[in-house]
């Protein structure tokens, strides 16, 4: 028994301290990245803990530990978001909506014309929409290649008059900087939704980053995809008025996703392993009912895979129509 307290000790004291060296490097990290400097206070913090550890107990150094941890996230929680940094240029700016009724006029939606994923044609427009005239919600899947359950969800309304818009909820990147999921635990990158053009948001990830992109009908009622849109824009002016830390576990874009799913859907999404790893998430959105359950999951997912669609739609003014047309004439085919 004594040596479990013992072993178990050595572990509340290993983790504790990493914690706080992982804290003190990347909270409020930018694009100079990690403070190595500061996660060395870490050291200072187990050389007590050993040392009390050594003189007194074990379960004083665990509170001299825990004290730490407390001290480290106080501070943590002074480091706020904000909307006025460097972006990196496809970032740079942020969506935002007028909303009168059902029409909703967003500024600033991304329609980027790439010739690779770093050289491009940067531009964004304002245009008005009518949620009484959607069509259709499509849950998008973008499984990271090489990357076990990895993956970035997106979702697109379609219009009676053709048109497409895609929500992608990201982290918002300062110039210079990468993604990293650990330093989204530790309030380095700032939420951001990103409204654009299915040229830009879909074909960037189809045609230029290579990844499986899966496009998926969203069974709902038109009201209720009228009030996700809704949501979702409301939600984006939340964040363009009062920014947020993105957060890997918790505030992520499935997460985000869910959230506006509960407050239209006719079921409950409950808890599940698959918002923390996306890749399956239309396992889960199969199973709740929120996409086509006509066939088994595999067959669904290889019906409504669009690389090749996009790849022959590749910069069409009509990409849109292109990749769902050649979906339904392969699914009509004997």
């Amino acid at each position: 028994m004594r040596l479990f307290f013992r072993i178990s000790t050595a572990l509340v004291l290993l983790l504790g301290s990493a914690w706080v060296a992982l804290a003190l490097a990347l909270t409020g990290a930018g694009a100079e990245g990690p403070h190595p400097a500061r996660a060395l206070l870490a050291l200072v913090l187990a050389g007590a803990a050993v040392a009390v550890w050594r003189r007194r107990s074990g379960l004083a150094a665990v509170t001299v530990v825990a004290v730490g941890c407390v001290a480290v996230y106080g501070w943590m929680r002074t480091v706020t978001p904000s909307g006025q940094r460097d972006w990196a240029p496809d970032l740079a700016r942020a969506a935002r909506a007028e909303v009168d009724g059902s029409r909703v006029t967003i500024h600033d939606v991304r329609d980027f014309r790439y010739r690779s994923t770093s050289d491009w044609d940067a531009a964004w427009y304002t245009a008005t929409y009518d949620a009484r005239e959607l069509t259709g919600a499509w849950f998008i899947v973008e499984p990271f290649s090489g990357v076990w359950g990895a993956a970035h969800t997106m979702v697109s309304f379609g219009f009676s008059d053709g048109r497409y818009v895609v929500f992608s909820v990201e982290v918002r990147r300062e110039k210079g900087e990468t993604f990293s999921a650990l330093g989204g635990l530790f309030r380095q990158f700032e939420l951001i939704y990103v409204v654009g053009d299915e040229r830009d948001l879909v074909q960037l990830r189809s045609n230029h980053r290579k990844d499986d992109v899966f496009l998926y009908p969203v069974d709902a009622s038109k009201e209720r995809i009228a009030s996700f849109f809704l949501d979702m824009v409301a939600r984006m002016n939340a964040l363009h008025a009062r920014p947020e830390f993105y957060d890997t576990l918790s505030s992520n874009c499935t997460t985000n996703l869910v959230r506006h799913v509960e407050k239209v859907a006719a079921v409950d999404v409950p808890y599940d392993h698959r918002t923390l790893l996306p890749a399956y998430s239309d396992a889960l959105a199969y199973e709740l009912g929120l996409i086509e359950k006509d066939a088994p999951l595999e067959v669904v997912r290889a019906r409504h895979l669009i690389n090749a669609k996009a790849q022959a739609a590749d910069g069409q003014p009509d990409f849109s129509r292109r990749i769902r047309e050649a979906r339904a004439t392969a699914d009509s085919a004997p």
